[in-house]
């Protein structure tokens, strides 16, 4: 099963990247790449680690988990070590996955905690990036036809909002409950998950004042990557405002949330030429645009690779049971 959906997601890859390369003229994305210079891809990258710091931050400050077996060197560490992934496994949120193994193997105990910890924070993320979007909508130059973005949007809130009910609603669990202890031994194991979960609320009820600094940091972390896509888009000569990319980059980076190619690649590509293509950009440019945000990816990602080689066994792991 697992290989038939990895030959769907190549198939679907390879599709995507020719549709690209039927619609775009490769020579003026290659010549608009190399006119970004290197000063401003230096300042990318360490507004990339920044953000990285940020997101490790806002991740501990999720974690319901409060015996402190991750130091906060651990969480950035961790951050960044999941930047590889992003780029070789099926969607934008690959890094996740990955991020939830090496966070497996590096605590000891109360594990359903941390892995309840990575799933919240990523909510959380994908939930104020939704916002900040729409927000920006308001702010947006004037385009002829803005019944996409509305759709796009209206759609997400209306995701979130089934999905909050649904995770907090105590009658639904208790159901559960019920029926997973009918089950018997068959039902233990997600018996055990939704205790767990029952736990992370009463804790997330009980902090909300970390839950919300922990949404107040997703300010800056999104909003360094709306500024560079933007500082990009100036030095392409985009006809674009801030609030415009922040509209656009918050769709596609939802959109390319969805494993439906590797890395997101050729999706992101083909989401960013619709969106700018209602603001008149021409396809090459919005190609290049992602092209070059790959890149930094690309070397955030080497940069991951060397934070987890230098820095293992830095930090500390304390053994105190709770």
């Amino acid at each position: 099963m697992r290989r038939l959906a990895l030959l769907v997601r190549i198939i679907l890859l390879i599709l995507s990247i020719t549709a690209l390369v039927w619609i775009v003229d490769v020579g003026q994305v290659v010549g608009a790449t190399r006119s970004v210079s290197l000063i401003l891809t230096s300042l990318l990258v360490f507004m990339g680690i920044i953000r990285a710091w940020l997101t490790g931050l806002r991740w501990q400050w999720l974690n319901p988990d409060d015996s402190r077996q991750l130091s906060s060197w651990q969480y950035f560490r961790l951050t960044m070590m999941s930047k590889p992934f992003n780029l070789i496994m099926p969607g934008a949120l690959g890094g996740d996955f990955a991020r939830t193994a090496m966070t497996m193997k590096a605590v000891q105990y109360r594990r359903g905690e941390n892995l309840i910890a990575i799933v919240v924070d990523r909510y959380i993320g994908l939930l104020s990036i939704t916002l900040l979007g729409t927000t920006s909508l308001f702010l947006v130059s004037e385009i002829p036809d803005r019944t996409s973005f509305y759709s796009l949007f209206g759609l997400l809130f209306a995701g979130f909002a089934v999905s909050l009910m649904i995770a907090a609603s105590t009658r639904l669990m208790r159901v559960l409950e019920f029926v997973f202890t009918k089950l018997g031994r068959a039902g233990s194991v997600p018996l055990r998950l939704l205790e767990t979960w029952a736990r992370a609320l009463r804790y997330f009820r009980a902090h909300r004042g970390r839950v919300l600094a922990a949404l107040g940091l997703c300010l800056p972390i999104h909003g360094i990557s709306f500024l560079t896509y933007y500082f990009l888009a100036i030095q392409l000569d985009m006809p674009v405002s801030l609030f415009d990319i922040s509209a656009v980059v918050a769709l596609v980076w939802v959109i390319t949330s969805v494993p439906i190619t590797i890395g997101g690649a050729g999706v992101r590509e083909l989401s960013l030429i619709y969106l700018l293509g209602l603001y008149g950009i021409s396809p090459e440019s919005a190609t290049a645009l992602s092209i070059y945000v790959y890149v930094v990816g690309v070397v955030m990602a080497v940069l991951g690779v060397l934070v987890g080689v230098m820095g293992k066994g830095t930090g500390h792991t304390t053994d105190e049971q709770v």
